[in-house]
């Protein structure tokens, strides 16, 4: 076969030539492309990235110093989370810390002020060891309650909210002199009324209560155990040897209390015999009421 004198020149395609440049500003997958998240994934954090603002160091001397002065001129409990927004809106870590540091400065055994929690919140008390010479600094007499009466704030401690039905039906005896007496003192109040017929008034603690027996909350008052074991101690009988009819024992030892003068009923004439197992009405005790 002749061969062709002019052959025709044979294009060849370059494909790396033509071949479409790659997108430089191409755009990143989507979320949907990239398939779904799972949970680990999205709680899951940059430790060095994510680290919360470091908490301020506190000058435990000079906070300190600050919350002495605020509970010197403080007339009652200073709430601690007042005290901690004056001092700088500490945590709750940081104001246990001044806290502690303060209390140290007053050791119970030298010292004749104590830096106390009382009634959710922080106070400067003085030493119990040194009550006595305060009275005769005073020249006042300590309260006196009748037995009835610490009965009934006992039992309104550990079972408020509760009627005057419910703890009469507990003391087996009539709580209407006792309820005034607690109310007159500040130590118990209404906190409400029971949504049943009648709806009668519920009674519980005050604050005053626990700064009076020194609790820094309800939380604080001796289990039943305790109380056991207590007069179980003082006394050397057995727990329910006890009145008759009282199925809750006195929830801490209180002193300087007398159980001589019960409490009468409010409204009572003064020559009205008192009921049967009633408490009877106090004589010759100014102090009772």
């Amino acid at each position: 076969m002749e061969e062709n004198p002019n052959p025709t020149p044979s294009t060849s395609i370059d494909f790396q030539a033509v071949e479409e440049p790659q997108d430089r500003h191409r755009a990143e997958p989507s979320p949907e492309d990239a398939g779904p998240i799972s949970v680990d994934e999205l709680l899951k954090t940059d430790a060095a990235g994510e680290a919360g603002p470091e908490v301020p160091p506190v000058d435990l001397r000079r906070a300190a110093s600050i919350l002495e002065s605020l509970m010197l001129v403080s007339s009652e409990p200073l709430p601690v989370e007042k005290a901690r927004q004056i001092l700088g809106d500490l945590t709750r870590e940081q104001f246990e810390e001044v806290f502690l540091a303060l209390r140290e400065k007053y050791p119970p055994e030298s010292s004749g002020i104590l830096v106390e929690k009382v009634a959710k919140g922080v106070q400067l008390r003085t030493n119990p060891a040194n009550q006595e010479h305060i009275r005769k600094l005073f020249e006042v007499k300590p309260p006196r309650f009748s037995r009835a009466a610490l009965e009934t704030v006992a039992i309104i401690a550990y079972k408020q909210p509760l009627t005057r039905q419910e703890i009469e039906q507990i003391r087996g005896v009539d709580c209407a002199g006792s309820l005034k007496t607690l109310m007159e003192r500040r130590l118990a109040r209404v906190v409400g009324k029971k949504d049943v017929p009648g709806k009668p008034f519920l009674f519980g603690t005050t604050r005053e209560f626990m700064e009076v027996f020194g609790l820094g909350s309800l939380g604080e008052l001796p289990s039943m155990r305790e109380i056991e074991e207590y007069l179980a101690s003082s006394s050397a009988t057995h727990v329910g040897a006890g009145r008759p009819g009282i199925d809750l024992p006195l929830p801490f030892p209180v002193t300087g209390l007398s159980d001589s003068a019960p409490d009468a009923p409010p409204d009572a004439p003064p020559d009205a015999e008192a009921p049967p197992d009633a408490d009877p009405p106090a004589e010759d005790d100014p102090d009772a009421h």
